[in-house]
């Protein structure tokens, strides 16, 4: 079988080496079919933006004529080109090569400096097409000036491609956004660059530009600059342009399945682990398909193809950046409450719609973040996916896969736990769990440093459902588990369910169940201070404790039954009560 492209961006070196592709060629028609020339396409990272910018770029090249039908004659464009093909000088600006460090004016200086090489790499490249010398100018849009006036010589017009075009922005955000406020408000070297773009294309040969990035802030703030950019990110058409989809995954798994002289069982057994870790992300309100990240997607296949096993780990180091995405909300009450609550349950967060719009101000201005704006943030970071719309129309986000949870689980136990000592010892009483069955050690840590955590007049946000939560955040085990919280079974909900991920049921580890309840004071009518002072035999005597452990009995045993019928013999299941008095 074909080798597959892992972290490969290099369209000509997909081609040539004879790499797998998965074509998506078909959406330059519909670009092309479309009104306007400049468009913005933003998704997460690691999404595939690079590769696909790259397919643009070899399919305009006006130096690449002789090459068309190597690089696209099977390929859906290729059997039906359209006529714009090889018919422009193409330049790329790569905005992650721009170092954000230091003032606006160092900011600045280093940017123009990174576009103007960019720019001389363009000359190289066309030096047989454009053999007129162009001078670099100080202002990297006036050096582009120059080029287009020479350009406008020849036949032909220019594409520009601008990858990551927020990349440096986000970095200058994250530490605090002064250099940023200056890099794009007023007459800023950011703003004035895409005023220059915006001017070139009424009167000038740049004829065609296509943007990407991870979110539209920087597209916000620029405003009046940047209007000439059609945003289609959230249009239906364009759902899979970037990501796979499950047919395409099932596909490559029969292949790399037959290359392994595995059983068809293992094809199913594959695609369910790929499905709840890494599926999910659906791009469009309008659209109900879902895609899964290529980057996720290829590191399991790339290793599941080249040992026949599963990796040992569901998430891509690769993608280690990722963790910091609810970093954000962690400095904010409103942001917490959103992490706990998308890790406790599955119920999504429901919007009117989502902000397709929002300024450097709205991401700092934590007091006037709503719902809509922490929804569609984490949307855009591929933290959320659109899962429908509700019976009002309203737009519904959840998170995608195990994943992007587990992502949700680290965050909340880094302020749960901010010391690495703590999170050590609750790995260790994890442990403990796993491997004995013993949960008396880990009830005793959550007693004693989670629970003193609730009870900081700094995290009062956190209710009863919270330790729920801290539990999942505890127990999130990507090597051993697939994880599910509130798995719907027997038209009931289960609180945390751990089922073994098929490569480790050969060892001597147990699937596990969990049921929660909690009982208040008010319904044991005694105060803190008595129910601290009362001993564990006398507290469990008291009716609303053996209400609840009753309650949670009949439950379990419910939901452990659906689990059995669902998993045969093959399940070995433990069960665990927790009552929590609040």
């Amino acid at each position: 079988m074909k080798k597959l492209p892992y972290a490969i961006a290099n369209f000509m070196t997909i081609r040539e080496e004879n790499y797998l592709y998965i074509d998506r060629t078909s959406h330059i028609r519909t670009l092309e079919n479309m009104s306007g020339k400049s468009f913005l396409f933003v998704r997460p990272r690691r999404f595939g933006k690079s590769l696909w910018l790259n397919v643009l770029n070899r399919y305009y090249d006006l130096a690449l004529a002789d090459r068309f039908e190597m690089l696209f004659g099977d390929l859906e464009i290729g059997k039906n080109p359209t006529p714009l093909h090889n018919r422009y000088f193409v330049m790329e600006w790569d905005f992650s090569r721009l170092d954000s460090r230091g003032s606006a004016d160092d900011i600045a200086d280093r940017m123009n400096e990174t576009l103007n090489s960019m720019i001389e790499e363009f000359l190289m490249y066309y030096e047989d097409f454009i053999p007129t010398r162009v001078r670099i100018k100080s202002q990297a849009i006036n050096t582009l000036g120059g080029v287009l006036a020479v350009i406008a010589k020849t036949p032909y017009k220019l594409c520009l491609l601008i990858d990551e075009y927020d990349n440096f922005a986000n970095e200058i955000m994250a530490s605090g956004g002064s250099a940023y406020k200056e890099l794009v408000q007023k007459e800023g070297p950011l703003k004035t660059l895409y005023k220059g773009l915006k001017e070139f294309m009424k009167r000038t040969p740049l004829d065609r530009i296509f943007i990407t990035g991870v979110s539209p802030v920087v597209m916000s703030d620029i405003t009046s600059a940047a209007s000439i950019f059609k945003n289609i990110y959230l249009r239906k058409e364009f759902s899979t342009l970037c990501g796979f989809t499950q047919e395409e995954i099932r596909g490559i798994l029969i292949d790399i399945a037959n290359h392994c002289d595995l059983p068809k069982s293992v094809v199913e057994e594959a695609g369910e682990m790929m499905n709840v870790w890494y599926n999910g992300i659906c791009f469009s309100p309008e659209s109900d398909i879902k895609v899964y990240n290529p980057t996720l997607a290829f590191y399991f296949l790339d290793y599941f193809m080249e040992t026949c096993q599963y990796p040992p780990q569901m998430l891509d180091s690769n993608l280690a950046a990722d963790e910091g995405k609810p970093e954000h909300l962690a400095r904010i009450v409103s942001g917490r409450q959103a992490v706990i609550s998308l890790l406790q349950n599955d119920e999504p967060i429901v919007v009117n719609a989502l902000a397709d719009r929002f300024t450097l101000s709205d991401m700092l201005d934590w007091s006037a973040q709503d719902n809509k704006f922490l929804a569609s943030h984490l949307y855009y970071l591929g933290m959320l996916t659109v899962t429908g719309r509700d019976k009002r129309g309203r737009v519904c986000l959840a998170p995608p896969n195990l994943v992007t949870k587990k992502l949700y689980a680290d965050r909340i136990l880094r302020f749960l736990l901010p010391a690495g000592a703590d999170r050590n010892n609750a790995g260790e009483m994890v442990d403990k769990l796993i491997s004995d069955g013993d949960m008396g050690p880990l009830l005793s840590f959550v007693e004693k440093k989670i629970f003193t955590v609730f009870s900081n007049r700094d995290y009062r946000w956190m209710n009863e459902f919270a330790v729920k939560a801290a539990f999942v955040a505890l127990l999130f085990d990507d090597i051993t588990y697939a994880l599910f919280s509130e798995p719907e079974v027997s038209r009931g909900y289960a609180d945390l369910c751990l089922i073994l991920r098929p490569d480790t049921r050969q060892y001597q580890l147990s699937d596990m169940l969990f049921e929660f309840k909690y009982v208040s004071l008010k319904k044991l009518n005694l105060s803190g201070k008595k129910v601290r002072k009362m001993a564990e035999k006398e507290l469990l005597g008291k009716p609303p404790v053996r209400e609840a452990f009753k309650d949670a009995e009949e439950q379990i045993g419910r939901y452990a039954g659906v689990l059995r019928e669902r998993f045969g013999e093959k399940l070995r299941l433990k069960t665990y009560i927790v009552v929590c008095r609040f």
